[in-house]
Formats: structure tokens, sequence, C-alpha cells
């Protein structure tokens, strides 16, 4: 067995952010797989893509993700539920919402025709996705505790939801496979990872160490160097393994968090991430011994080799990946 101070390496991908960039999605993840080396992806279902209008459900939108990631023999993290990668982060499909609207804030649990459409959705895709090998595990829902309020319309997911979606991708699941809930911590008070790993199988955290604030003296806030107050990652990580459970990160930052949106970013004024930036992230990461970490950004590694000429990311990504394959 690989010893858990290596942790196995992958990323996080949306073919909508590929999109959102300017590049072809399919193409970015082919050389993702073909050429960066990258054997593990973390994958998201859009309800709103699969489900195009009432009482009609079309899979085909996922499968060409799933036919490239077989044809390269990777293995995914199929991320299900009304939570996915990337903001907005929810993606009802808007034919539900329109008839049963949801106000900024709401708890989910009390609309309960939402739900409904919900748990149904979840029952039939991971009945259909069961049988596609190149799936290993689930993940229910996105953050599920962390609605971010601010910058989406931050519906909540009580812990009682969030168990009955597991149930439900269980029952589907005749391979039972695991069953993946991360969450963000923001500080060492945050307990809202505990009731995800009741749930779970997998315990996972979302790890960012540059993110962009508004008052000066200070550019950006590291949480993970504020000492007592920062998120306990290796105490989480002790508390799943007493459990007989394991510990991942699903985002590990690999790409810039700044004030304006990623394609208006002067390359020059990016203070948020760089190569040396990511291996410090790895390492920190590595000291709380997860048994895999997702890289995020890998399509803005791309877009910074296609539209700058950088190809710094690319080459520490081909690094990683084929020491890993070692």
């Amino acid at each position: 067995m690989r010893p858990h101070r290596s942790p196995l390496l992958g990323v996080s991908f949306s073919h909508r952010q590929a999109a959102w960039l300017g590049l072809d999605p399919p193409l970015v993840l082919e050389w993702l797989l073909r050429d960066v080396g990258v054997r593990r992806l973390r994958l998201s279902a859009f309800w709103d893509e699969i489900a195009p209008e009432p009482g009609r459900l079309d899979f085909e939108p996922l499968q060409p993700w799933l036919r490239l990631a077989a044809r390269y023999d990777a293995r995914v993290l199929m991320t299900v539920g009304v939570k996915a990668q990337r903001h907005p982060e929810f993606y009802p499909p808007p034919w539900l919402t329109d008839v049963h609207p949801i106000p900024h804030g709401a708890r989910l649990d009390d609309h309960p025709r939402v739900v409904a459409m919900l748990v149904l959705m979840l029952e039939r895709l991971t009945a259909f996705l069961a049988d596609f090998d190149v799936i290993e595990a689930w993940q229910v829902e996105n953050e599920p505790f962390l609605p971010v309020a601010r910058r989406t319309v931050g519906w909540q997911i009580s812990p009682d939801l969030l168990s009955h979606e597991i149930e439900v991708v269980r029952d589907a699941d005749p391979r039972r496979r695991p069953v993946v809930v991360n969450h963000g911590s923001a500080t060492a008070f945050d307990r809202a990872w505990r009731p995800a790993l009741a749930a779970a199988d997998v315990l996972a955290q979302d790890v960012y160490t540059r993110r962009p604030v508004q008052r000066r003296p200070w550019r950006y806030l590291n949480l993970h160097a504020l000492g007592p107050l920062a998120p306990g990652l290796r105490g989480q990580a002790l508390a799943a393994a007493r459990m007989g459970k394991q510990f991942w990160i699903t985002e590990l930052q690999a790409e810039p968090w700044e004030r304006d949106e990623i394609p208006a970013l002067d390359p020059a004024a990016i203070g948020s991430i760089s190569p040396e930036q990511i291996r410090a992230n790895l390492r920190l990461a590595g000291r709380a011994l997860p048994r895999r970490v997702y890289l995020w950004g890998a399509e803005w590694w791309r877009f910074m080799a296609e539209r700058h000429g950088d190809r710094r990311y690319i080459e520490l990504a081909r690094e990683l990946f084929q020491a890993e394959a070692l």
C-alpha cells in the first residue's frame, strides 16, 4: 500500500470553466490526460445540463468526459447534487426554480418539491453512472455546509438532507463505491466538517492559501498561517482515521484568486499563485497526510500557456504527474 506521506495526485476539471476561459474543453481534458499524465479526475454532473426539460433526464453531456477518462485509464471522482464545481455553485435546472422559486439563503429542506426532484435525479443519475468502471467514488454535493451567500444564492443544505442524498446514492450503486463529502474550513472554530465526516466514507477539505482582502496593509489572507486559529487539517485527518475513514483534499489552490476575474488579469499583477506557491501548497497539504490531493486550476494552466505564453504551470504539472507515475 502506498504510504500516506505520498498522497495520490489528481485535478479538478470543469468543462464549463475551460469554455469560460475561451478554451476548447475536450482538447484541454485530453491534454491533461495525454500530455500531463493526469490519472485522477474530479468531475461534476451539472443538474441543469442533464435535465433540459421537465420529466426528462439526458446523460449524454456527461459521456464525452467519461469516455476520455476511460481511454487513458484514468479514475473519476464524480460530484453529484445541486451544488457542483465553480461559480455559481448551485445548478438547478431553470424550469424547476421558475415554477418553484427558492429565496436567497433559503433552506432547501423547506422546499419539498425541489428536494423531491433532486432525489429523483440523484437516484436515476447514480443508477446510470454506476455501470461506468471509470468512476471510483461519489462526491455528494460540493461544500454542502458552505453556502457562500455573498457570491451566490447561498441556499442551505442541512445535515439531514445531505444524509438522505447519500443514502439515495448508496442505494442506487450496487458496487457501493465510497462517498466523499468536502468542506472548506475557515478557522479552527469551524466545526462543519464534523457532520461531513459523520455522513461520508471520506472527509475532504478545500485548501486556499491566498485569498484577496479588501483592506490594506494585507493583499491576501492565508487562513492556514493563523497558528492555533488555522483550520486543523491534521486533526481532521486523525479524526477520520479513528473512524476508519480517509481524508482527502479535493481542491488545493493552483490558480489565482484575485479581485478581478481571471481572463482580465494582467499576468504581472498576479500575486496569489506561482509555481513556487503551488509547491508550498503541496507541502502544506502533505503535512495533513491526505490519501488524495486534487489540484484546483488545471484549466488555467492551459490558459496561461495559450494566451500569455507562460508555460511554467504546464511544466510544473508535468513534473508532478510524471513523478507520480514512477
